[in-house]
């Protein structure tokens, strides 16, 4: 017996340098925090919570794009000003990436290839190399910055989107993530800190597109636990109301055309149309009631500004049209339409600015140029093809495809009339997209394939 246990030991793998690095980091971790417990227990306390997180984060890729899919409708709660500083957003975004380059150096990992990754890289790449023509370099670098922890989120998922486990856990996520965003939302709403439904310095187009793409994929989990049903129709019923209390034109009309393709592609669910109907109704009519003064003053508010936003649109895309025929191959650098829009539309400075076209192809046009502005159409044409196919040749699992294609269609049409390029939903729908078709199509070539001879 002694034997066979000493040949184990002698036979049992070595730590690589990695592992050894990493018991050296936890020993010296242990000291301090071994000190800190006496002196600040309660920090002493977060911290090991913390750095526990992390490590499971770092260990586990899987979650770690669940958390950044967590984190995306409440990235605004975090943020203490406008724009400033690192969002949570990505700070989430570089522990997944982190996790995935670890993965890949301790499991080896044999990595996916596909069509879409050249489009968002080829995107990447024009933003960079624009970027160094801007008239503002610093706001291109920061928005250049946050499309690429999105484009590598993005490559990150088509790696691992298949799961069905991890499609699961990020539709729960969504469930979770927006009815905490649709809460706040419509708590800064009904105190009066926002005139609309949104969070802090965030504008409410942004939290209604957010919420309005992530609402399909709630739906995905009515059939899971009857315990957590009506939690599920609570949240589809919060997340609605703070949709419309957004009053964002933009993603209501990505919603009806949701809406429509809902009804053309699942004719026989008609009682579960009428009962998420009946539920989301409720809720905007619950919310609504609590003050109905207030939302007579938003409505009033809207409609008394709602001609000025026509009319600026207009010139938002006009101004984006011309920046596109001026500076047709990189256009005029990330983030910095804002620097063009008053020369271009006479508007008096110091006056009303719009900082994005409100057209996320013509934004991308007017910034990084005609050809990133084409592969930002094509990628999403690609997505939408992929999804079709998928459904038709039974990839994956039916209904949280069927869901991720309603949401591509709100992302998408919602686009014409926001510019939300530079956020999640577009990003992690393509990902998923390209993840099942991928595995759907290798899993059918084996399939399908005769052995030679």
């Amino acid at each position: 017996m002694l034997v066979a246990r000493m040949e184990a030991a002698l036979g049992r793998r070595r730590p690589d340098a990695l592992e050894l690095l990493g018991l050296l980091w936890l020993a010296a971790a242990a000291g301090v925090l071994a000190l800190g417990a006496v002196m600040l227990p309660v920090t002493a306390a977060l911290a090991v919570f913390g750095a526990a997180a992390v490590l499971v984060f770092l260990a586990r890729t899987d979650l770690a794009i669940v958390l950044v899919v967590a984190v995306a409708p409440i990235e605004g709660a975090f943020s203490s000003t406008a724009g400033s500083g690192i969002s949570v957003t990505k700070l989430t975004g570089g522990l997944c990436i982190a996790s995935f380059a670890l993965s890949l150096v301790r499991q080896r990992r044999t990595l996916v290839f596909e069509r879409g990754q050249a489009i968002v890289l080829g995107i990447l790449a024009l933003a960079l190399v624009s970027t160094l023509q801007a008239h503002d370099t610093s706001t291109a670098m920061m928005t250049t910055t946050r499309y690429a922890s999105f484009a590598l989120v993005y490559l990150i998922v088509t790696q691992y989107g298949h799961d069905r486990v991890l499609q699961r856990r990020i539709a729960w996520a969504l469930v979770v993530s927006c009815s905490v965003a649709a809460y706040l939302g419509l708590h800064e709403y009904l105190a009066k800190k926002e005139d609309l439904a949104t969070l802090p310095y965030v504008s409410q187009n942004d939290f209604a597109f957010v919420l309005a793409t992530a609402l399909p994929l709630m739906f995905v989990v009515l059939d899971g636990p009857k315990l957590l049903r009506p939690f599920v129709l609570g949240a589809i019923g919060l997340v609605s109301a703070a949709i419309l209390l957004s009053l964002s034109r933009g993603a209501l009309v990505g919603l009806a055309a949701g809406f429509v393709l809902f009804l053309l592609t699942h004719r026989r669910r008609w009682q579960l149309t009428l009962a998420a109907g009946a539920v989301a109704t409720v809720g905007v009519v619950l919310v609504i009631q609590s003050n109905p003064q207030r939302f007579q003053r938003a409505l009033t508010l809207k409609q008394h500004i709602a001609h000025e936003n026509v009319t600026t649109r207009f010139q938002a895309w006009g101004a984006a049209g011309r920046l596109m025929a001026d500076h047709p191959l990189l256009g005029v650098g990330p983030g910095n339409f804002q620097f063009y829009f008053n020369k271009l539309t006479g508007q008096p400075v110091g006056g009303l600015t719009l900082t994005v076209a409100h057209n996320a192809l013509l934004d991308v046009g007017a910034e990084l140029g005609v050809i990133a502005m084409c592969l930002l159409a094509l990628f999403l044409l690609l997505a939408l093809t992929r999804l079709t196919d998928s459904l038709h040749r039974g990839y994956g699992d039916y209904g949280f495809v069927s869901a991720l294609r309603i949401s591509l269609v709100i992302a998408a049409v919602s686009s014409l009339f926001l510019s939300e390029q530079y956020f999640l939903p577009f990003w992690l729908i393509g990902g998923l997209a390209a993840a099942i078709w991928v595995r759907g199509h290798e899993a059918e070539a084996v399939g399908t394939a005769t052995p030679a001879g």
